[in-house]
């Protein structure tokens, strides 16, 4: 049976809540301004169809019968979004959706979103897109971040800002939203330059400081400054004796087969690596696209953590030599 949107929804499995929250932020936004929910259908839509939310007053509007004075009227429309927290849509579920929408609506929408990694979802969907389009239904996969960057054009009171930005915090919390594609680690590696001059970074699967968050870029620091910037193709987790190993997150389409042999090869490079490897598992960093830069921390210190996590540094970057170009000869604090 199907559930009113709440603030104190019980839902057990992190898809239903994760839906729940996403539905509840556009209740809250509509409550507050009809106008403002039709602005944001509007910008989430990339067609050019304009769905109208509440009625119109119009004067002098001929109907059939007669012509009154002032007319009241309300189109109807439908809008479904079909929510996962991992790229997997069902073709059969899709349909299932499609053949659910009341067909007298005048305006049939079906979002599917998901924190998708490829970039060309209309290709990935171009098969669901056209069999959706013969049923006069608009069919479009939408990401987080699209849904945020459209919530963020409309939610202008403090009040809708304030609670925009906890479900944002909520989204990056639990992995929805694809921050990692701009932020840089910075990482201590004066132990290990030899190692990253090999294009990888090796240190323990044993949490707290070796905790990774994901990240697209890799910047080894030494000497007070970040002297090249890495992008990070993949970690890969190698259990104790060189055992079991596996993909522990990846920004690339090789396959994890490959990533894997790649990663064990490197390991077995460095026979203290594989004498650390015999009592403690390790995380390799497959790095490329190796480019230069002068990234500089200036102020007194070395620092004070093995690692340094620069959020949003690359948001206008497609690439390592992008952001490379754009760190040369600045200075830590300038993006502190």
């Amino acid at each position: 049976m199907g559930r009113e949107i709440s603030l104190f929804a019980d839902y057990h499995q992190k898809e239903n809540s994760l839906t729940n929250y996403c539905g509840l932020i556009m209740k809250m936004l509509y409550e507050d301004s009809p106008r403002k929910f039709e602005e944001l259908l509007a910008t989430l839509l990339k067609t050019d169809t304009n769905i109208i939310v509440g009625p119109t007053f119009s004067q002098q509007i001929k109907t059939i019968n007669s012509i009154p004075d002032l007319a009241i009227t309300q189109k109807s429309f439908s809008v479904f979004f079909e929510t996962k927290i991992t790229d997997w849509f069902y073709e059969d579920q899709i349909n299932r959706h499609i053949a659910g929408f009341n067909q007298t609506a005048d305006n049939k929408v079906l979002f599917l979103l998901s924190n998708f990694e490829n970039d060309n979802l209309f290709e990935q969907f171009d098969k669901e897109i056209k069999e959706a389009k013969k049923h006069k239904i608009i069919l479009q996969p939408l990401t987080f971040e699209e849904f945020v960057g459209s919530l963020e054009q409309v939610c202008t009171s403090d009040y809708l800002r304030n609670i925009l930005d906890l479900f944002k915090l909520y989204l990056d919390r639990n992995g929805h939203l694809p921050k990692w594609k701009y932020l840089l680690d910075v990482v201590s590696c004066s132990g290990s330059l030899a190692e990253i001059e090999q294009s990888v970074y090796m240190c323990p699967d044993s949490g707290g400081a070796y905790s990774h968050r994901r990240a697209k870029y890799f910047g080894p620091y030494s000497s007070k400054r970040v002297a090249e910037i890495f992008e990070i193709n993949a970690i890969v987790v190698i259990e104790k004796n060189l055992g079991e190993a596996k993909i522990k997150w990846k920004n690339t389409k090789i396959t994890d087969e490959t990533l894997i042999e790649q990663a064990k090869q490197k390991l077995q490079n460095w026979q203290s690596r594989v004498d650390e490897n015999k009592s403690v598992p390790l995380q390799v960093f497959l790095l490329d696209n190796r480019e230069q830069t002068n990234f500089v921390k200036k102020t007194s210190g070395g620092m004070l953590q093995s690692k340094k996590y620069f959020w949003d540094i690359a948001i206008d970057c497609k690439n390592s030599q992008e952001l490379a170009e754009k760190l040369r000869d600045k200075s830590w604090s300038d993006y502190e």
